[in-house]
């Protein structure tokens, strides 16, 4: 199995992790030393602060060491673990026994002591600690926290005259701390403040590991929250895109209608070969032809705009209703004196087409589905209403609507917001009212024509 560059790097940590650890033992031999002074201050001087001061060096000297190990040693056993699928339990023994031998090895080459016992008690508070909180979440630098801390706390258990008894501290140091403290009866000060030590940072371990934890979930969790976020925006572009290719057919069925004409006048042009007559079908042709040239540079170019009659606006709508339908009835109301619209004539058909198949397909509870649609001029523009009498749309369901996909009738979701896209891109606006089991009523906005050109100009 090749090793990624990862891996590789990996390694290289775990050789210089193993080999600070060696080298902190070797400059440590006279800091060890400056220990041993610190005890024979506190016999001469009757101070047990000396005592106390010596004890938090040793500790210090012993957890630092400890934890350069410890980390070296679950670095290389975590590449080795995946290189080769070993068991996790054959794992955590072998790294057991790693780190005893390299802490008996630096111990032996250059003369410190070293306390087997804490030493396998910190090491196995600090491996359960990580382990059962799964430390293959941690960064190096949250591992370095938590162990230092707990090898800490253990070692202060070897200056403790109480553990004497558990072979616990029966390396010089630790003796020599003991055996001045009993001299200086201050036996009960070092129990004292091995406990003080002891505990405080063991909670704060176990406090940190479970942050640690909770931490790296949450980053889990944002992760999968994106990447299943993107993976909804890539399904809703997706959608979407349908969603054009269903209007191009639209449009491609609209388009039928012109060719028709222009086919049958053309036969018509065969059939009377007088001038008169052949002028009249050109003067179709030719409109036949401009109606669809409109309509494909209109879709094709979506920043078109065109003059429309509210009455011709209508009569396109009007012409997409199943008459064949004997439960649809539906009221167009249209007002006076309604102005010219400057809008791109064959998208905001489409737009207003979606809202009605809308109403359409929408569930009703009365024997028929009755739509209105009201038309009216308003100070600046023209208002469209269309409303239904269907079961209507729960309000905590409206601020959903305008959602790619979200449909309250099994459709797909796609019809209102490329129908909002289109009007609010021809200047208009879009809203909705619904009471359930009453009805939905959905107001368009668009302002005249006039106002679009002072708004240009």
């Amino acid at each position: 199995m090749k090793l990624s560059f990862k891996d590789n790097k990996v390694y290289v940590s775990t050789l210089i992790l193993i080999f600070l650890g060696f080298l902190f033992s070797f400059f440590t031999q006279t800091l060890w030393f400056n220990v041993i002074v610190k005890i024979r201050e506190a016999i001469y001087t009757g101070d047990s602060g000396h005592l106390i001061l010596a004890s938090a060096y040793s500790s210090i000297l012993f957890s630092i060491q400890n934890t350069l190990f410890f980390l070296g040693t679950i670095s290389f056993f975590s590449i080795l673990k995946k290189k080769y699928q070993l068991p996790s339990i054959r794992i955590d023994v072998l790294i057991l026994l790693m780190f005893f031998i390299l802490n008996r090895i630096a111990a032996f080459l250059f003369i410190i002591p070293w306390e087997p016992v804490t030493t396998f008690m910190g090491f196995l508070a600090t491996f359960i600690l990580l382990k059962e909180r799964n430390c293959s979440f941690f960064p190096f630098i949250q591992i370095t926290i938590v162990s230092i801390q707990v090898f800490f706390a253990f070692q202060w258990l070897n200056v403790m005259p109480i553990f004497s008894f558990y072979q616990i501290g029966q390396s010089d140091i630790p003796i020599s701390i003991k055996v001045a403290g009993t001299y200086l009866k201050a036996e009960s000060v070092l129990n004292f403040m091995g406990f003080s030590f002891f505990l405080p940072f063991t909670f704060s371990a176990s406090i940190t590991a479970s942050l640690f934890m909770s931490y790296a979930q949450n980053i889990l969790i944002l992760e999968e929250n994106y990447k299943k976020e993107r993976d909804i925006q890539i399904i809703k572009s997706k959608a979407m895109e349908n969603r054009i290719y269903q209007e191009i057919n639209a449009l491609a069925h609209d388009l039928k209608t012109p060719l028709v004409t222009i086919r049958g006048l053309n036969s018509l042009i065969a059939l009377y070969p007088t001038t008169d007559k052949l002028m009249d079908y050109s003067d179709r042709i030719e409109s036949a032809i401009s109606k669809m040239s409109e309509m494909i540079s209109s879709f094709l170019y979506g920043t078109s705009r065109q003059r429309l009659k509210v009455e011709e606006l209508i009569q396109y709508i009007q012409a997409q209703i199943p008459i064949e339908d004997e439960t649809l009835k539906v009221d167009i109301d249209l007002g006076n004196d309604l102005p010219e619209l400057y809008v791109n004539k064959v998208r905001v058909v489409r737009a207003l087409i979606n809202i009605l198949e809308n109403a359409m397909v929408v569930s009703c509870r009365h024997a028929f589905k009755h739509i209105r649609i009201k038309v009216r001029m308003v100070e600046d523009g023209v208002r469209i209403v269309i409303s239904d009498n269907g079961i209507g749309i729960h309000p905590s369901e409206l601020e959903n609507i305008w959602e790619i996909g979200y449909s309250t009738s099994k459709t797909s979701g796609l019809g209102l917001p490329f129908a909002k896209q289109i009007i609010e891109d021809n200047n208009g606006t879009i809203n909705i009212e619904s009471t359930p089991e009453i009805g939905t009523v959905v107001i368009v906005y668009f302002p005249k024509a006039n106002n679009i050109d002072t708004m240009k100009s």
